[in-house]
């Protein structure tokens, strides 16, 4: 099994779950509701989940280049 190269880690926050899971994948080229966006290309997994005391959900994301 080969080992996967990351290409950066972003964080991203949503003011609304979004019915987001661990693990599960999310389109390259999203953008928060901060305006930040993933890059496009390659694939994207999302790492962490968590809801912040202000109210926000904040996402970790692993981008990987394409191929892999």
């Amino acid at each position: 099994m080969n080992s996967m190269a990351k290409i950066s880690l972003h964080r991203l926050v949503f003011l609304k779950d979004r019915a987001f899971s661990l693990g599960g994948p999310l389109p390259s080229g999203s953008v928060d509701d901060s305006g930040r966006r993933l890059p496009i290309g390659g694939r994207c997994t999302i790492d962490s989940i968590y809801h912040n005391p202000v109210g926000q959900y904040v996402l970790t994301v692993s981008h990987y280049p394409a191929g892999q």
